[in-house]
């Protein structure tokens, strides 16, 4: 005889990047377990690895992970936290003055994170764009830009453009629509070869504009009363 089933709960949300209704479950001790280990662990591939198993277990195996964008990953899990574990988050920080750590509440449902319609485009000229799509979880992985402070300006500028490669969707000027796909990778590596240093600039601040995870909170320190500003970024920000 079958034991009962004690977790039946069941809860909706969308996916950022594509506002599509999901349906997830809170996650289990043993999920649970292994989501702490891979946090606590600081390694990026093992974070983002164990959490698109966790996240494609309780969403019922209708969510493509691999297709998640970072900041899709990132809500989702946050959401699966919230109905699983609690509310609230307790995180450590230390005071920028005196260097006092306390421990602050975080409430999750005070994290937003908003996704502008018609960021996509990027104007090189008054009549040339080009408009992206939002890299996916796997493609963040496999470039392991995580890391970028600690490469080379010159790998550094190589990780770049293959990410600008990768998130290019259509070239456009006023007569035409250029598919990326029906062009091969030299086509495009000359053709993101040829931005100048501003057009380039624009295309980066994109990349460096993307939503993503994150909460603002403001502190005074209880020994020495300085007033505190801190950002949390980053799934590890709100669970150190």
């Amino acid at each position: 005889m079958a034991l009962p089933q004690v977790n039946a709960s069941r809860y909706t949300t969308v996916i950022p990047s594509t506002g599509t209704e999901i349906e997830f479950r809170p996650f289990l001790v043993k999920e649970e377990k292994l989501l702490m280990v891979a946090l606590e662990s600081k390694d990026n591939k093992l974070i983002v690895r164990t959490l698109k198993d966790v996240i494609l277990a309780c969403t019922f195996d209708k969510v493509n992970v691999a297709k998640l964008a970072s900041f899709d990953l990132e809500y989702l899990f946050l959401q699966l936290r919230a109905k699983s574990v609690g509310e609230t988050a307790k995180i450590a920080l230390k005071c920028a003055e005196c260097d006092e750590s306390m421990k602050h509440n975080v409430v999750l449902e005070d994290i937003k994170l908003n996704v502008p319609k018609d960021d996509k485009i990027v104007m090189l000229t008054d009549k040339v764009g080009i408009q992206f799509k939002y890299p996916s979880v796997n493609d963040m992985d496999e470039l392991n830009l995580s890391d970028i402070e600690g490469l080379t300006q010159e790998q550094q500028l190589a990780a770049t453009e293959t990410l600008i490669l990768i998130s290019m969707d259509q070239i456009f000027d006023e007569d035409e629509v250029h598919a990326v796909e029906n062009y091969t990778k030299d086509e495009l590596v000359d053709f993101v070869g040829g931005l100048n240093s501003s057009q380039f600039q624009k295309v980066t601040e994109w990349f460096a504009d993307m939503p993503a995870l994150k909460h603002t909170l403001k502190w005074d320190c209880k020994k020495c009363e300085h007033s505190n500003v801190v950002e949390l970024r980053g799934l590890q920000s709100f669970f150190t």
